[in-house]
């Protein structure tokens, strides 16, 4: 059964709150690199998965090329990625992480478990499995609808304006 139109609403309030103090805590959350800026965290997130090229980067993480390529030449210059030789292609290049780059991911990971395990001290293990769980169907569905959108033409999908 879908939602009703009230719930809709409800749930979208709930997220554009939720947005905002993600990206207002963000903005005091410590620097675990004094030349990275946490913008770059998805790129950084998606190497240590493999070397990519920049327009896969691009697609991992849902931005345009140039930003993402700005990104990553931080990332180089910072010596917590580095450009090689693609192995399919001798003609390209791909991003792969440094092991400085790795124990940086590390380090964000295990301090970003910390601040959850601090904040969410009085969840009960069950609450936060649910939650967890919630929260990767909601990512799911989100992802399908901007799939969706992205094959019926638009380059966003459609979205409340934010409050």
């Amino acid at each position: 059964m879908a939602i009703t139109l009230d719930a809709a609403s409800t749930l979208s309030l709930t997220i554009v709150r939720v947005m905002k103090l993600f990206h207002g805590t963000r903005q005091h959350a410590p620097r675990y690199h004094p030349g990275l800026d946490a913008g770059a965290y998805p790129v950084l997130f998606n190497l240590a998965t493999g070397p990519k090229r920049v327009s896969e980067l691009a697609e991992c993480v849902h931005s345009d090329i140039s930003t993402v390529s700005r990104q990553a030449s931080t990332l180089v210059a910072l010596g917590i990625a580095k450009k090689v030789t693609d192995p399919s292609d001798g003609r390209a290049q791909v991003i792969t992480i440094t092991d400085e780059g790795e124990s940086l991911v590390e380090l964000i990971k295990d301090e970003r478990s910390h601040w959850l395990q601090a904040m969410l001290a009085d969840w009960s293990p069950e609450d936060v499995a649910g939650f967890t769980a919630y929260l990767d169907r909601f990512g799911k569905a989100l992802e399908a609808s901007r799939a969706r959108a992205m094959t019926q033409g638009s380059t966003t999908p459609t979205t409340p304006q934010e409050n």
